[in-house]
């Protein structure tokens, strides 16, 4: 029921979008570091993408609302040692996880749809859906397990991404983006033990988007 309301909600945004004055769609890739919080091990960051859609809606003066659509490999890795690793040896244990994550963004421009380089900010909701992904435990030569994510790990995930860019206008209707982005997950993603693992995101997008009507 839930993802049926979600799914609702995000098109009745598109359609608003759609027909809306100022609006752009293109696309944005991204690569970044990701992590667990509350682990209970020293965590090593991993690296992560994304690559999606972007719907972006901005008036003639400083707000806007943004829609992405996105696909994200995320996860992250520690070492266990001693008693932990398997026969003594020192060993990893890589979680990669697939999402596809659809953060709604308000957005502050600091000036107005009149100028070339419009520096933003922004702050809103974002909902992940785990797709896939491996967990596997190795040394430097041998992989000893692999299971799937989805065994030990939700498969819906929700947080707070906040970022800070800015938009360039190479055309009347074409926009260069670029910003910095960090979600802060609030929904316990393991199914097992007693920590309360959250994921955690700090990316570098890039996007392109072209003007669907003045």
């Amino acid at each position: 029921m839930k993802n049926k309301i979600l799914l609702t909600a995000i098109l009745y945004c598109v359609g608003i979008l759609a027909f809306a004055q100022r609006t752009s769609i293109g696309i944005t890739v991204g690569s970044g570091t990701t992590w667990m919080s509350n682990s209970g091990q020293h965590v090593v960051h991993k690296e992560s993408c994304n690559v999606g859609a972007a719907f972006v809606y901005s008036t003639q003066t400083h707000w806007g609302l943004g829609i992405d659509v996105k696909y994200s490999r995320e996860g992250y890795k520690h070492t266990y040692n001693g008693t932990l690793a398997y026969e003594g040896k020192k060993m990893d244990e890589r979680v990669s996880s697939d999402f596809i994550r659809i953060p709604i963004r308000a957005i502050y421009f600091f000036n107005d749809n009149s100028h070339n380089v419009r520096p933003n900010i922004s702050l809103g909701p974002s909902f992940g859906f785990l797709t896939g992904g491996k967990i596997r435990n190795e040394d430097d030569n041998t992989i000893y397990t692999k299971t799937p994510v989805k065994d030990a790990y939700n498969s819906f995930d929700f947080g707070i991404q906040g970022t800070i860019g800015l938009s360039f206008k190479l055309r009347e209707t074409l926009w260069l983006s670029t910003d910095i982005a960090y979600y802060h997950g609030l929904i316990v993603q393991n199914t097992y033990g007693s920590n309360n693992m959250m994921n955690r995101n700090l990316v570098l997008n890039l996007g392109l988007r072209i003007g669907i009507n003045k």
